[in-house]
């Protein structure tokens, strides 16, 4: 199992299309993605409606936990997208 910590940067938080940035991102690996923040439920990776109702905004720290051959992978792009604003 593989952890981090990361915040999101963009201005609008975790909005559509960073969620569908990050559920296109753990789709290509092969490792169980959850993301959660403090005070939330943890969300499916894999689930834009998931990560929708995270509700994290602008500074928000996340937690993202992979589980699978591709684990340290995974991480590592989805780090990418939350503290880059998934290239958007």
């Amino acid at each position: 199992m593989k952890k981090c910590s990361v915040i999101v940067s963009c201005e609008h938080g975790l909005h559509a299309r960073i969620a569908a940035r990050v559920v296109e991102v753990a789709r290509e690996h092969h490792a169980t993605v959850h993301v959660s923040c403090a005070g939330c439920s943890r969300a499916n990776a894999c689930s834009i409606l998931d990560l929708m109702r995270l509700g994290a905004g602008i500074g928000t720290r996340l937690e993202v936990v992979a589980e699978g051959p591709d684990e340290e992978a995974v991480v590592a792009a989805l780090t990418d997208v939350f503290e880059g604003g998934g290239g958007i």
